[in-house]
């Protein structure tokens, strides 16, 4: 890890050179809770783009081209991605529906017969059969996946060459966040004993001195403490990796919160796209506040919220003493600069 971590996007000299056998690939990656949900959702607003969502976190068949992505030959593995991503799955092509200029399905239907998979399992095929779409480079592929690990993400690029957007958020939001996920029972908790020894292996696969001054007193730390040194274990690598990578732009959750309309913006010209009127309301609509939704699951993962609120909530949501644990792991964060508002 590198003392210094530019805030801005970086590039190499080096160019990436498209082979014409790729198709045209943006991924989304970062931590859960860190927004990745919704800036997919704002993209997926592009009339020309397929959308693939959690595809290695979700799906069997994008599970095992995963577990080969190391050994396999390259060409094979991108002949077989591109296969996978024309092909509809149920786990990974989820409705809304919206308007694409490249699908001659009727939304209705799909959303029809996607409901009918959820009831009857043997009724996939035929949502499979219906929705499965001929790709060509002209038509971007944008795959969000949470949580993807940071040490594949090299091979990953060198495979499918895509734009790589990392998402991060402040540590204090990011934890808050989860605590408030965990409270409802909307996110999985592990044991102390299994948080610490994956911990470990993390800090190993990174290697050098990478939190080294914490990598052996773990068992003394407060679960707080802990929370926030896995957040620095996510976050610093993803940074780091994107900022060095030729197509890559690091955004942060708290500026797309600041300035919806700008940054969008920004993550369009970045990926080469046209921003138009749809993705224009769609930030409206998502940020004039948060509906009223009767289900907590719902309501924790929506994106519908007013956005300044909502990056702001970890300030009450958090205790004096909560912050002050987060606080003496973080202050030794090269990403600290990236928040003016951390009570550091």
């Amino acid at each position: 890890m590198s003392d210094q971590l530019n805030p801005t996007r970086r590039g190499n000299t080096t160019q990436l050179t498209k082979d014409n056998s790729l198709l045209n690939y943006a991924l989304i990656t970062g931590p859960g809770r860190s927004g990745t949900t919704w800036l997919g959702q704002m993209m997926n607003t592009y009339d020309h783009c397929v959308y693939k969502y959690e595809p290695f976190g979700r799906s069997k068949r994008y599970k095992d081209w995963r577990s080969d992505l190391e050994s396999a030959d390259v060409e094979e593995l991108r002949r077989r991605f591109a296969s996978l991503c024309s092909n509809f799955d149920h786990d990974v092509d989820l409705p809304p529906f919206t308007a694409k200029s490249f699908r001659w399905q009727n939304p209705q239907l799909l959303h029809l017969l996607y409901g009918l998979g959820n009831r009857v399992e043997a009724l996939k095929p035929l949502y499979h059969w219906y929705g499965q779409t001929k790709l060509t480079s002209e038509t971007p592929i944008l795959i969000k996946d949470v949580n993807f690990p940071t040490p594949l993400l090299p091979r990953l690029c060198e495979v499918l060459q895509p734009k790589l957007i990392g998402m991060i958020r402040n540590p204090f939001g990011r934890i808050a966040s989860a605590l408030k996920g965990k409270e409802l029972s909307q996110l999985n908790q592990r044991s102390q004993s299994e948080k610490i020894a994956g911990m470990r292996r993390s800090i190993d696969a990174v290697g050098g001195n990478f939190l080294a001054e914490y990598r052996d007193r773990l068992q003394e730390m407060s679960d707080i403490q802990l929370d926030a040194v896995i957040w620095r274990i996510q976050v610093e690598p993803l940074v780091e990796y994107t900022r060095s990578y030729d197509q890559g732009l690091v955004v942060v959750y708290e500026d797309l919160c600041n300035d919806p309309q700008g940054k969008i913006t920004e993550i369009f010209d970045f990926v080469g796209w046209e921003l138009g009127q749809s993705t224009r309301d769609f930030i409206n609509e998502s940020t004039a506040g948060e509906r009223q939704l009767s289900d907590k699951s719902k309501a924790y993962f929506s994106v519908y919220r007013d956005p300044r609120t909502s990056m702001s909530k970890w300030k009450t949501q958090l205790t004096d003493e909560q912050q002050a644990d987060i606080a003496s792991v973080i202050r030794d964060s090269p990403l600290k600069e990236l928040w003016s508002d951390l009570p550091l």
